[in-house]
C-alpha cells in the first residue's frame, strides 16, 4: 500500500513544519504539497494526527489517500517526474 498525502496550509510556517514533519515520518516530497510513502492503515492515522495542529485556518486541510502501489505506478506524470514516481510510466502531450 502507499498513501498519497495533499495539502493547502495558508500559514507559511505551519505548511514548513508539516513538511518536515512528513519527511520525518517517511514520505518523499513529489511536489511542493504532495508526498508518496510506503504505508497503509496505521500510518494514514500517524499521518493524520501528525498534521492536525497544522491544518487551522478555515481553509486548510490536508488529505491521507491509502492506495495499492499498483494505482501509484500506473500514474500518469506529465514533465519530469520526482524521485517516488521515477520509473512510472510518463505521458506525453502530443
Amino acid at each position: 500500500m502507499r498513501l498519497i498525502v495533499i495539502y493547502d496550509i495558508s500559514d507559511d510556517g505551519d505548511r514548513e513544519r508539516l513538511a518536515r514533519r512528513l519527511l520525518a515520518l517517511g514520505l518523499e516530497r513529489v511536489q511542493r504539497s504532495a508526498f508518496v510513502g510506503v504505508g497503509g492503515a496505521a500510518l494514514a492515522k500517524d499521518v493524520a494526527r501528525a498534521a492536525q495542529p497544522f491544518a487551522r485556518g478555515e481553509r486548510d486541510s490536508v488529505i491521507v489517500f491509502v492506495v495499492p502501489a499498483s494505482s501509484v505506478r500506473g500514474a500518469l506524470v506529465v514533465g519530469r517526474p520526482m524521485a517516488p514516481l521515477e520509473g512510472v510510466a510518463r505521458y506525453a502531450v502530443l
